[in-house]
């Protein structure tokens, strides 16, 4: 099961990676680039941990593709072309909501785990940082993007 989980984590950063590079290259108010590009590299950061984590673990197991899975990059950007219309505080809005189950659920595995504490730490961790960003940026705090970037420093 531990593996499962991780494995749904490395996939959720597939979609993650296709979600914010469509924002990147195509929300209309471009003053917030930096902030959805470093959204981005976290989700670069992460996924190439996971991936080079999980690969040992999953290369006997004909259940795992560490290949790009294409279900998960299609539907990032099938959910970010309805999002992109958005302004951006109502992007926030709407993601903050999206994220905490995510970020709970993650929050708790990294709490429970008896294997691949390390792994499951990275994924809290990311998820940590997307959602505090959100709230930060739902209050209106400029310090906001100094917590993307704290994570891709300790992380890069």
């Amino acid at each position: 099961m531990t593996l499962n989980h991780l494995y749904n984590a490395y996939l959720g950063e597939l979609y993650g990676i296709s979600f914010f590079t469509t924002f990147v290259e195509q929300y209309s108010d471009h003053s917030h680039n930096n902030k959805l590009q470093a959204l981005l590299e976290i989700e670069i950061i992460t996924t190439k941990k996971l991936k080079a984590a999980l690969l040992p673990l999953v290369i006997e197991s004909p259940d795992y593709d560490m290949d790009m899975d294409m279900d998960m990059t299609q539907k990032g950007i099938s959910d970010a072309n309805k999002w992109l219309h958005l302004p951006w505080p109502t992007l926030i809005d709407t993601m903050v909501t999206w994220v905490a189950p995510y970020q709970q659920r993650y929050q708790q595995q990294a709490d429970n785990a008896q294997q691949h504490h390390a792994l499951f730490t990275l994924v809290a961790d990311h998820e940590n940082t997307i959602y505090d960003f959100l709230l930060a940026e739902q209050a209106g705090s400029p310090e906001s993007i100094q917590i993307l970037m704290q994570f891709i420093n300790n992380n890069s």
